[in-house]
């Protein structure tokens, strides 16, 4: 789980995962010194996987994300690395992502862009579609990586080549650590070509190059809507 700091002082006040289950969050926090807010989120929610488990259902596929991955691949593939450092600092693994809320990210990460937020709720609102299943979100990517198709799967890197392709190239850098990927295209009904538009940079007098714009993002992104 990445938690070594607390190993001591769980082998000292706790003998069973049933002891373990029932303590509090004061109990966590005084106890087992652990007062992040999250690291505790982090260990109810693994205790929970684990005791599910046992029923022989297996442990979440969420599971399978650990915070090193979450924190640099992930984000990384999002288009906020820039929060990198953050969610190792947490340790915000696959378990945690699924359970994050709009007033998780703002108070507990520090998350103060709404339209950040939104980045990352829509990323994790795509690997709940796919059940947190890594090896169908790679499959599908890969399927797509030269060709237009399934949008909703694209990096932040991969809208940026497509930026490109559509003869837009000199705007396509200005993405960059903006969290904008190819959930953010297809889920959020308010993300429309002047969005997008804004976020690449292209001048508001560009009237031809909004135009194109709105074409290419109609003919890719509506019909997966």
């Amino acid at each position: 789980m990445g938690m070594p700091m607390y190993i001591r002082a769980c082998s000292e006040n706790v003998k069973s995962g049933k002891v373990l289950l029932g303590l509090t969050d004061e109990d966590l926090e005084l106890g087992l010194g652990i007062s992040n807010p999250i690291h505790r989120k982090k260990l109810r929610l693994a205790i929970e996987d684990y005791r599910r488990a046992e029923g022989d259902q297996g442990l979440s596929k969420a599971s399978e994300f650990d915070h090193h991955w979450v924190a640099t691949s992930w984000l990384n593939d999002v288009g906020l690395p820039q929060y990198s450092q953050t969610f190792q600092t947490h340790l915000v693994d696959g378990r945690v992502l699924n359970s994050l809320s709009r007033r998780d990210l703002e108070r507990l990460l520090n998350i103060s862009d709404q339209f950040h937020q939104t980045s990352l709720l829509l990323a994790i609102q795509l690997l709940q579609i796919l059940n947190f299943d890594k090896e169908a979100l790679q499959a599908q990517r890969a399927k797509c990586e030269d060709q237009d198709r399934e949008p909703i799967v694209w990096t932040s890197h991969r809208v940026m080549k497509w930026i490109r392709d559509i003869d837009l190239k000199e705007f396509a850098d200005n993405l960059q650590g903006k969290g904008i990927h190819g959930a953010v295209m297809v889920l959020d009904p308010s993300f429309d070509s002047n969005a997008m538009a804004k976020a690449i940079g292209i001048p508001s007098n560009k009237h031809m190059l909004h135009r194109h714009l709105y074409e290419e993002m109609k003919s890719l992104a509506v019909p997966n809507r």
